[in-house]
């Protein structure tokens, strides 16, 4: 928990009248049944500690992901189960030699650079150029690899949620560096299998993948993610550094549930949060506020006016991004949102910038409502 300091994150409804919030990136579509259902179920044996090996939930990943038997090893082998992401980048950054820097691709998420505080690892940056519309390119690879103990990148990137090519991530891997890459949004982009997840992580013993249940299946509150990764001794270094039982029976039990309904929710999921997300970059241009093309369930915008303080003052939160590194003033996150949530947003925003809806606006917006 946080204490006596500021939450440098989205999703603080707790503190903020918040009447929607578009500040925390969560699948529109909720959460499924099954979940919900296991959720409840799973109540009845909280009376006993939880499976300190995450075993079925672990199998049920491998199984989820198509890993299969690596080294010798089985596919559950390749697998660390962790309370959300966020305990994983943590224990990542413990498992990582102490006598190097390690590079994050920024701006990124801003807890890798506080996971490497917290292991007392000096934190690099390589910028994303604006010029190149935050992108990453092969330029990266002049770099001298061998400065560094580990590299953290996102694919999507957050918040820019702009991906990175698959053979970028193969020349990336093939340098030997250490590479945690993030792909907690992945799921709900339209080619959530354009990596080949399985074959990488065979192939390259130093590459991480690094996913959650968090945005994909509206589970935040549960907390769980997981790390796939062929290489045993570090996995083992990483699960040295966190409790036997930081994962729940809530979570492990509703983890199982999730994947059990992965295949066809993430597809319609994508489906619908990528046509939202087309209308409203359009509707966003129409406002004159700049967006940048990301495949992920939000977009970053930019505008020359504070538009995070008029929307919070209207009960509408999003994520003012002026604390990532590469980033500054005038740079938000939104969330894509159900359409009548969007089309919420876009009349506040339109009230903000004093400008007046068209009539079919108006019209379209009132049929929503209804």
């Amino acid at each position: 928990m946080l204490l006596n300091q500021k939450n440098p994150h989205g999703g603080d409804i707790y503190r903020h009248s918040a009447l929607l919030d578009f500040s925390a990136s969560i699948n529109p579509a909720g959460m499924p049944d099954a979940v919900r259902q296991a959720l409840m179920d799973a109540a009845a044996a909280c009376n006993v500690y939880p499976d300190p090996y995450c075993l079925a939930l672990r199998e049920a990943i491998a199984a989820a992901e198509g890993l299969a038997a690596v080294r010798g090893t089985a596919p559950a082998d390749c697998v660390l189960c962790g309370n959300g992401a966020a305990e994983l980048i943590y224990s990542f950054a413990y498992a990582l030699p102490k006598d190097r820097p390690a590079l994050i691709v920024a701006p990124a998420f801003l807890e890798y650079a506080a996971a490497l505080a917290a292991a007392g690892i000096q934190a690099d940056y390589y910028l994303l150029s604006e010029r190149d519309g935050f992108a990453l390119t092969p330029k990266i690879l002049d770099l001298d690899f061998t400065a560094y103990g580990a590299v953290f990148l996102a694919s999507p990137n957050n918040p820019t949620g702009l991906t990175v090519e698959p053979s970028l991530i193969r020349a990336l891997a093939r340098t030997g560096v250490r590479l945690l890459c993030d792909f907690c949004f992945l799921d709900l982009t339209q080619r959530p299998d354009r990596y080949a997840i399985p074959e990488l992580i065979a192939r390259y013993p130093n590459l991480a993948v690094l996913n959650a249940f968090t945005k994909s299946y509206a589970m935040a509150g549960v907390r769980l993610g997981y790390l796939l990764c062929s290489d045993p001794t570090f996995l083992t270094r990483m699960s040295e550094k966190v409790p036997c039982w930081n994962v729940s029976t809530l979570a492990q039990r509703a983890g199982c549930a999730a994947l059990s309904c992965k295949e066809e929710w993430l597809r319609q999921s994508a489906a619908r949060i990528a046509e939202e997300r087309a209308r409203m970059r359009s509707a966003l241009a129409s406002l004159g506020i700049i967006t940048y093309p990301g495949e992920a369930n939000f977009l970053l915008l930019h505008s020359a006016y504070d538009l995070a303080g008029p929307l919070n003052d209207r009960g509408i939160l999003v994520r003012d991004c002026a604390n990532y590194q590469g980033l500054g003033n005038g740079y938000v996150r939104i969330a894509i949102r159900t359409a009548p949530e969007n089309d919420r947003l876009l009349a506040a925003l339109r009230e903000i910038l004093r400008i007046p809806a068209s009539p079919d606006q108006a019209v379209l917006e009132e049929r929503r409502k209804k």
